[in-house]
């Protein structure tokens, strides 16, 4: 079986000026662990600026991609993305009028959508590499109170509610948070909200995956910012595996599959004043924390690296071949 996985935008944003494109390194990782299985006979991810040199058997879409016949025998959407002020359902049915060979969904309330439509699927979570992500030694310029990977695109409401309140301690904040081009006139410079001027000071840039363990291995508090769609449709974020993969203490906004299956493998917090208060709590208790952490960690081997999840996918892909 020879699959592809199909990203919609340039390969390599991790050197790019951009933001780092989270679907490409889940798929480069995923991709790595689906060449162990026999039976794979290769696994790649392409882009518009990478394809295929010759067909091959099948290939995901990691975003809202139409098939590209030319490329594959067989289509599979993974609708894996996050979408702001949409109507899941239009989407839903409209991907379902192109006819994609299968579907994969990373939230199961979206799932039972598409089946109640009258189309099949399969729901899998988000998984880590635990070749990337796992318990690091320690490093002095990592030792953070708190730390948060990401980029500005949670919006205004959830970055004030879920990360802001952070400002105040040795936060370690890593990703893109430069203005975006609209505030960079001197006429619009005020109209900002004000965390996007503190978290432009505040950021280290862009880390590696290499590095992003070595900090969430570090950091006494890793925090998680979900997206509005992860919030309402039920997605458990990768940055939650991958701080659990090595042994990181996360604070996270609250995602119902995550207090269903992992309620004791972290702190759930409704961010604000409840946020400090928790950051507070278990700076000075650190060997609760470290308890928790571990059961995070215990989780995340068992249920959600990498290795696992490519088995599932291999085994919906017999299905549909």
């Amino acid at each position: 079986m020879k699959v592809g996985f199909y990203l919609k935008y340039k390969k390599n944003s991790i050197n790019s000026r951009g933001n780092v494109v989270g679907d490409e390194l889940y798929a480069e990782s995923l991709c790595k662990s689906l060449r162990k299985i026999p039976g794979v006979l290769n696994a790649e991810l392409f882009a518009p600026n990478y394809l295929p040199k010759e067909k091959i058997d099948l290939m995901v879409y990691l975003n809202d991609t139409k098939p590209q016949y030319r490329l594959a025998q067989k289509h599979i959407l993974y609708f894996q993305n996050t979408y702001s002020e949409i109507d899941v359902y239009k989407l839903v049915k409209k991907n379902q009028q192109i006819n994609y060979d299968g579907y994969i969904f990373s939230s199961p309330r979206i799932l039972k959508i598409h089946e109640s439509l009258g189309c099949r699927g399969i729901f899998l979570p988000f998984a880590v590499d635990l070749e990337l992500f796992y318990p690091q030694q320690k490093e002095e310029k990592y030792k953070y109170d708190v730390a948060y990977i990401g980029n500005d695109i949670k919006g205004s409401q959830y970055t004030t509610r879920y990360l802001a309140p952070a400002i105040n301690y040795n936060f370690g904040l890593f990703g893109n948070w430069d203005s975006q081009f609209r505030y960079r006139f001197w006429k619009n410079w005020k109209r900002q909200p004000e965390y996007k001027k503190i978290f432009k000071n505040l950021s280290k840039g862009k880390i590696s995956k290499e590095d992003a363990a070595s900090l969430y291995s570090n950091a006494k508090v890793s925090l998680n910012c979900s997206s509005q769609f992860c919030l309402d449709w039920d997605v458990v974020t990768g940055r939650t595996y991958d701080v659990l993969a090595c042994k990181g203490f996360l604070i996270s906004d609250k995602v119902p599959t995550a207090q269903k299956y992992m309620d004791d493998c972290m702190v759930f917090t409704d961010g604000g004043e409840d946020l400090i208060a928790k950051i507070d709590y278990y700076l000075k208790n650190e060997e609760e924390r470290k308890k928790i952490a571990q059961r995070g960690y215990d989780y995340v081997v068992n249920n959600a690296s990498m290795d696992i999840r490519a088995k599932d996918f291999f085994n919906y892909f017999k299905t549909i071949l």
